[in-house]
């Protein structure tokens, strides 16, 4: 009961009330999620459970793949259609102008994050500083667009939709009232679908309420961290969570723990050729 499950997120649910919905169905101790969806975003969500959500630092580290439908002349409070949208700036403008935009995009390195979104500030996340009505300076994020592909253009409702391979730390919504601004008008997202984490594909997914314990994939086929096989005097030491040296490995970053072909720890470098558990079975 260790293990991941790929969940194809609908809309009108939380990605909180997605993982609480898996805890209770599945009697699960303890559940986790890679990365919020909106509750009108859909697509793919990697739920942990038990104890693999102490992996999830290894799979937020991965890039992610949207598929974003924005519109134009339209603005929020919360760059998307959660929140009250009003009409704004529309500037009309071409299709070879939308391709310009999004090809100087694609180039930028950092990015400013929505103030609806969870980042904190001086103890304090954005989406609280909003509700009080308070400014606040929030500063560049590095980030990186892998792949940007515009797959279609309505020019008569000046709506996009593009797919996005994005960097962790990226946010669709910023980009969206980016490319709105670059082309002199407000825009917001419309429809957002999340299809890709890394090499893992939201058509391998179930929607929620079809989720079975079967469905958890147990974390050595989720991940393919490298073995260090270890004799039985050692892996009794790794059960108490001893450190690891170069005298069993000079494996550098992450690795399974092996003894007797079971996998009974996972553990990382923490400075050069010394090992600390991550997990322990």
């Amino acid at each position: 009961m260790d293990g991941f499950i790929f969940v194809d997120k609908e809309k009108e649910i939380t990605s909180f009330q997605v993982c609480n919905k898996i805890k209770w169905k599945l009697k699960l101790n303890k559940t986790g999620h890679n990365g919020t969806l909106d509750p009108n975003a859909t697509g793919l969500m990697i739920v942990a459970v038990n104890k693999a959500t102490k992996l999830m630092k290894y799979i937020n580290e991965h890039n992610k793949e949207y598929v974003a439908k924005i519109k134009f002349g339209k603005t929020s409070e919360t760059l998307d259609y959660d929140s009250n949208v009003l009409d704004g700036k529309l500037n009309k403008f071409s299709k070879e102008e939308l391709i310009n935009s999004i090809n100087e995009l694609k180039k930028e390195e950092y990015q400013i994050p929505p103030m609806t979104s969870a980042i904190k500030i001086n103890g304090k996340k954005l989406y609280e500083y909003q509700r009080e009505g308070i400014e606040i300076e929030v500063e560049k994020r590095k980030i990186k667009i892998n792949d940007i592909e515009l797959l279609d253009f309505d020019t008569i409702n000046y709506e996009c939709t593009i797919r996005l391979n994005v960097s962790k730390g990226f946010y669709v919504r910023s980009f969206a009232r980016d490319l709105g601004q670059m082309l002199n008008s407000d825009a917001i997202i419309k429809e957002l679908r999340r299809t890709k984490i890394e090499q893992f594909d939201v058509s391998n997914t179930k929607k929620l309420d079809e989720i079975e314990e079967k469905d958890i994939i147990k974390i050595e086929d989720f991940f393919n961290f490298p073995k260090v096989k270890v004799n039985d005097y050692i892996a009794k030491l790794v059960k108490n969570g001893v450190e690891l040296d170069e005298r069993q490995t000079t494996i550098s970053g992450i690795f399974f723990v092996v003894n007797n072909c079971d996998i009974i720890a996972i553990y990382e470098e923490t400075n050069k050729n010394i090992y600390k558990p991550v997990l322990i079975f």
